[in-house]
């Protein structure tokens, strides 16, 4: 710790990327990948290779999802990427020509268009060499950042039925993060930020079979995290505020041990968290940035700017990058003032340096807001000028300094009101009904498995059409009415694929007849995810 009595505290910035696994299925979900890469993920890249050969270390915290890792890493995607970039420049070139003699500025907006993702392919082929995982490898390495993992398919935790579940969704994780960066992981994002305590536990919904709503005990997730070797974890600031004991002050700029294991949670800073994901208060809300929802029709690209946040789309105003740059630079410094504003508080209070935690999807930065890149680039560089505040990842921070005490916090997420709502209610029982019986099945086969190579393609391909299944995705998108259709076509997609293959291994077992080996190699090519998971897993 910075003994320096002029040291007001540190800042951790966490990112948390996950887009749920689209490759081979239809292009609407594909392109959710492709435009989080092109808008997100590439210029985050750049901008922190840009600060270290400024002499910066950003020192920032990214979790990057097991699902996400294995669709970067995909030569399918690298080709579908590649043509996905030159398609963009494409349309900007018509849109170019079409605005030429009727729109001079929009003319000029097109221009930009084909340049960025001229700009965008060319970093990720010249400089990136295609691999942007070995890209963020390589920044890890050097202490720069720091990589968090998160559940394999980013499955809901709290809500899972068999303990096993849990373990293979942390293992699966750990395994792909092993392969990837050569060392295990330390911290680990909980899926939506959801917890379950160790407790007396009653499903939520049946799965069909005898004594299916029984209660009974299971182990707290810190539990889980703490036998893989896990050291920490993220909650929301509103979750410390419902744990017990109630009669201790609690603080989000403290750390916190968990329940009855030594695993520490950081705590979101919620205040400083809603300056910037809050749309309605927050800077992305800002009239003179890219709007994200009007597009152009005839090529999808934006030409508008918010220009006021509850305007109707038709009169939007056309975007303007040079009024951007003033309005960064105020947001930036504003936003540092209120870091070390925050920090100096704490240290007057506590007589200690304090910690700041904030924590947010990385989408957010360049897909959702547009410019949110440059402004995090100019917030890193304040802080690193300023030697009363520091950014530290959460490894460092943990190594540094001693959890204020131990705190045990019920059932909760960061989706609405804060608990599981979000995940299950009356549009997603279906959606639970299908992965407990998912769950029983797979734990019934792996109680009867014999040594054969045939047996083991067909359960791992099991194994992956079941952790795709348990996507906390669908069950997001379908309670929020977002590409509903895609995300039930998905959960049924998953639930046959498992239950055909169940059967398929079944037969195998038993020495039937088998004519189903062509939906094996179909499932294995449509679902091409994880290499080698493990059915005793789920012993």
């Amino acid at each position: 710790m910075t003994k320096d009595r002029h040291f007001y505290g540190s800042f951790i910035l966490i990112l948390h990327s996950h887009i749920p696994y689209v490759l081979y299925h239809d292009e609407i979900g594909e392109n959710w990948l492709f435009e989080a890469v092109a808008e997100c993920y590439i210029p985050l890249l750049n901008m922190l290779k840009k600060l270290v050969r400024q002499g910066i270390s950003p020192k920032i915290s990214i979790s990057l999802s097991p699902t996400l890792i294995e669709q970067l890493n995909s030569p399918y995607f690298i080709e579908r990427f590649k043509a996905y970039c030159y398609m963009k420049m494409e349309l900007a070139e018509k849109d170019k020509e079409y605005f030429r003699n009727s729109e001079p500025h929009m003319h000029y907006l097109a221009r930009l268009w084909k340049k960025f993702y001229y700009r965008t392919l060319s970093i990720f082929e010249k400089e990136c060499h295609c691999n942007l995982i070995n890209e963020f490898k390589g920044l890890q390495d050097e202490d720069h950042i720091e990589i968090l993992t998160t559940a394999a398919t980013h499955a809901y935790l709290p809500l899972l039925r068999e303990d096993a579940s849990i373990q293979a969704q942390i293992k699966m994780a750990i395994q792909i993060y092993e392969q990837c960066f050569d060392k295990k992981p330390e911290g680990l994002w909980l899926p939506e930020c959801g917890y379950r305590p160790s407790c007396l536990w009653t499903p939520p919904v049946g799965n069909g079979r005898p004594g299916d709503l029984d209660s009974y005990m299971r182990k707290g997730l810190e539990g889980f995290l703490y036998e893989n070797g896990i050291r920490y974890f993220v909650v929301d600031n509103e979750q410390l505020n419902r744990s017990y004991p109630q009669d201790i002050h609690k603080s989000s700029m403290e750390t916190y041990y968990i329940g009855n294991y030594p695993v520490i949670i950081l705590v979101r800073d919620h205040k400083l968290s809603e300056q910037i994901w809050d749309f309605r208060v927050g800077y992305p809300g800002n009239g003179a940035y890219l709007d994200f929802h009007k597009r152009h029709g005839s090529s999808g690209l934006r030409y508008w700017k918010i220009t006021q946040r509850t305007l109707d789309m038709a009169y939007k105003h056309l975007y303007y990058p040079k009024d951007i740059r003033n309005i960064i630079s105020e947001q930036s410094d504003h936003y540092k003032w209120l870091i070390k504003k925050r920090l100096k508080a704490h240290h007057y209070y506590a007589g200690r340096p304090a910690l700041a935690v904030c924590a947010f999807d990385t989408e957010l930065f360049g897909h959702w807001w547009f410019e949110g890149g440059s402004f995090l680039y100019r917030l890193i560089r304040l802080i690193n000028e300023d030697p009363e505040i520091k950014m530290k990842t959460c490894k460092e921070y943990i190594k540094e300094n001693q959890a204020s005490g131990r705190v045990y916090m019920p059932e909760s997420s960061w989706g609405a009101k804060y608990t599981s709502e979000t995940w299950f209610n009356e549009k997603t029982r279906w959606v639970w009904k299908n992965i407990y019986i998912a769950e029983q099945e797979i734990r019934y086969l792996a109680h009867h498995l014999m040594p054969d190579k045939k047996l083991q393609e067909i359960t791992r391909q099991i194994i992956r059409e079941l952790m795709l299944l348990q996507s906390s995705d669908w069950q997001f998108m379908i309670t929020n009415n977002h590409t509903k259709n895609y995300a039930e076509g998905r959960v049924i997609e998953h639930f046959e694929n498992f239950s055909r293959l169940a059967q398929l291994a079944w037969n195998y077992i038993h020495n039937q007849f088998i004519n189903d080996w062509h939906y094996l190699n179909h499932c294995q090519k449509t679902n091409n995810i994880f290499k080698e998971p493990e059915i005793t897993w789920y012993k």
